[in-house]
Formats: C-alpha cells, sequence, structure tokens
C-alpha cells in the first residue's frame, strides 16, 4: 500500500466498494459478546447516528462495526470497527484501555483488520482497538475551506464524536489511551498525540513523516501531498462530494494553521509520554548493491533488481522523504531531551509487511504504558 500518497494507491482493500463491505457485514446475525451487549441498544448520540442496520457484530473477529451519519461529514457517511478484547465478556465489572489505530492515506478502517493483522495481534491482550473512517487524505484534519455541501472535518469526527461514543457504549479507561497509525495514519498519530496531549500516553508512528515546513528536507513533500489530499477522496469513488486541493489549510505555502499540526513545531507537547517512532529509507540503494561473483546468477539477480525498483519506486520515494523527516524530528527531540524511540530500518519500503512488524513490535512497550 502506498498511503502517504494520495495520487495512487495499491490497497487491496479498495478493490471492493465500501458498500459492498458493508452489505456484507449487514448479513452477519447480530450476535452479543455478552449479556451486557445483548441489551444494549447503540442508539444516536455525539453527532453520530448509526445507519443501514448497523452495528454489525462479528464475534469470529471480536469485533463491532459502526456506519454512521456524522455530522460536519458530507464526503461519505463515515464507518468505525471496534475491537473487544477475548475477556470483554467474563468480566462485566472491567473497563479497558483504548488504542486508536489510524488507516493511511486512500485507506479505510478496515484496512488494519484485513491488512494489518490487528485483530491477531491483539489476541490475549485486555485493549479496545478502534479503527475508524479518517477520510482518502484529510491527514486527520479538519477540512477549513470545504466546498458547500462538502463537510470534511474529520479531527472533530474521531476526537469528538467516535472517541466519546466508544467511552460511552463501552467499558473503556478514558485516562489510559494510546495512538498510532501508518503512513498518513502516522502524521495523524503525531499530529493529534500532541494536540490532544492529556488524551494519550501513548503516541507511536510507523512510517508517518513529521515535519512539513516547505523549506526543510522533505518537509515541502510532505506539505505538497497534505494540499493535494482533499482528491484521495475522489480518487476512491466520491468524486460528487469530495473537496479540492487546499481546502484542509489553505492555499498558503505554510499557513498558521499547520504550524499547531506539524510535529516538529510542537516537540515539547511530547514530553513525558511514550513515543515510538518507526521508517525505512527505501529499497532503491539495494539496486545498486554489488552483484554476485557467479556468473550465471548475475542475469537473474539483475531482472530481479529491476522488477524491484519499478515496482516500489513511488513506496520507496514516500519512504525515503518520511525518513528524512524522521531523523530530523528525532535529533530535534534527543535535543531538547525527550525521551523516545526511533529506529531507522534500512532497505524496508513504505508497505505493510513493515508496518505489520512495527505493531507487533510496538505493542508490548503500549501496553506496559497503558497498564502502569
Amino acid at each position: 500500500v502506498v498511503s502517504m500518497s494520495v495520487l495512487k494507491s495499491k490497497a487491496t482493500s479498495l478493490k471492493v466498494s465500501r458498500r459492498s463491505l458493508l452489505a456484507g457485514a449487514a448479513a452477519v446475525p447480530l450476535l452479543a459478546f455478552g449479556a451486557a451487549e445483548t441489551a444494549h441498544a447503540f442508539g444516536a448520540s455525539h453527532g453520530l447516528t448509526p445507519i443501514d442496520g448497523s452495528p454489525w457484530q462479528h464475534p469470529e473477529l471480536r469485533s463491532i462495526d459502526f456506519r454512521f451519519r456524522a455530522q460536519g461529514v458530507q464526503v461519505f457517511d463515515p464507518s468505525v470497527r471496534v475491537t473487544l478484547p477475548e475477556s470483554y465478556d467474563s468480566s462485566p465489572d472491567r473497563r479497558y484501555p483504548v488504542l486508536l489505530l489510524l488507516h493511511g492515506g486512500r485507506g479505510m478502517f478496515l484496512d488494519w483488520s484485513r491488512e494489518g493483522n490487528v485483530i491477531e495481534a491483539t489476541k490475549g491482550q485486555d485493549l479496545i482497538v478502534v479503527m475508524p473512517d479518517g477520510g482518502g487524505g484529510s491527514f486527520y484534519s479538519n477540512a477549513n475551506y470545504p466546498l458547500p455541501g462538502r463537510e470534511a472535518a474529520w479531527e472533530t469526527f474521531i476526537m469528538e464524536r467516535v472517541l466519546p461514543y466508544v467511552h460511552e457504549n463501552f467499558r473503556t479507561d478514558p485516562s489510559r489511551m494510546a495512538i498510532a497509525g501508518l503512513s498518513m495514519g502516522g502524521w495523524g498519530a503525531l499530529a493529534l498525540g500532541q494536540r490532544y496531549y492529556g488524551h494519550f500516553r501513548s503516541i507511536s508512528a510507523y512510517s508517518g513523516p513529521s515535519d512539513c515546513r516547505p523549506g526543510s528536507p522533505g518537509g515541502g513533500a510532505v506539505r505538497a501531498v497534505i494540499w493535494m489530499g482533499p482528491v484521495a477522496d475522489a480518487l476512491n469513488g466520491y468524486w460528487r462530494t469530495s473537496n479540492l486541493p487546499g481546502s484542509t489549510w489553505g492555499n498558503e505555502v505554510y499557513p498558521e494553521i499547520a504550524k499547531g499540526y506539524n510535529p516538529m513545531e510542537n516537540i515539547e507537547k511530547y514530553r513525558g509520554k511514550r513515543l515510538f517512532i518507526r521508517s525505512g529509507d527505501g529499497t532503491i540503494l539495494s539496486t545498486f548493491a554489488p552483484l554476485p561473483s557467479d556468473q550465471d546468477r548475475i542475469l537473474d539477480e539483475l531482472k530481479r533488481r529491476a522488477r524491484s525498483f519499478i515496482d516500489n519506486f513511488g513506496a520507496d520515494i514516500q519512504e525515503a522523504t518520511v525518513h528524512t523527516t524522521n531523523e530530523r524530528f528525532s535529533n530535534a527531540l534527543t535535543s531538547a531531551g525527550i525521551d523516545h524511540d526511533y529506529k531507522f530500518l534500512p532497505d524496508r519500503t513504505h508497505e505493510w509487511g513493515l508496518w505489520k512488524e512495527c505493531f507487533a513490535e510496538d505493542l508490548p512497550g503500549m501496553m506496559q504504558s497503558l497498564n502502569s
């Protein structure tokens, strides 16, 4: 998946339409996870109204899917998956920590379940995972300059609607929350993690850019993608209701509003948080590595490298850009004396194999932070 880019995606999850996925979910019987859930009515609140027969419960996935009519979101009716721990039924008086897990550009609420192994990875963990739609290219900001009738307040949807709805309807502990995401969602985790400083104990970004200042290495490319971001909704099929480039923060090169989101401009707000950051640099350099000495293998190796270069070029460019911003961000955190866990993973590119490994590595430390 090329998730930071709003211009191109290899995401297999988008080959099936959102409506057909939810129609399939609707066919699943409404099975409860426990006696308390059997009697629970998921009504309208916090600006969210369940529609199309949702929620749909999937006991085999420990998950409940919602589709909402949401105040402030007119691009499409967004969905949310809530995944519950195995102990949820048997511990009716217990409250659980929450992970807000964000998808990448041109992604959707099912990506982490279908591509990211999150159901299997969280098995045995006492954790509620919330995976919302966040728009195709919102970078988890509200659209401040939407077209008439095309509101796209994704930040508000997640922070002021989805999370309060989850806290109201499930046995959560709002004092123990983490936020994580990949690519655009990694930016979202870093941005929302510091904007809502009191909400999250742990903040994690996998291949998430961390600087959007146009004059900085890599930052200009990030800012350009954010400017183009609204086009992603059109590419995802919502061309009648999507917004134009620049609708997120306007057309200025670096408007004042951008500084409130940019991780590099808010270093101090990460102090005291558990901060986990991972990125690669793409596989381009491996194209020029020494060839094998065995003459019979040289031609096959050249063909393999050529295919890899063509297949991964876009992903490599993205990961190299992310890496550049992350190195600068990590150095700034170190200079400020702010603890963080950053690793650069050479020869890794912008794809699900990397992000699944990052999540698996991240989860134990995240749980330790949430349970401390």
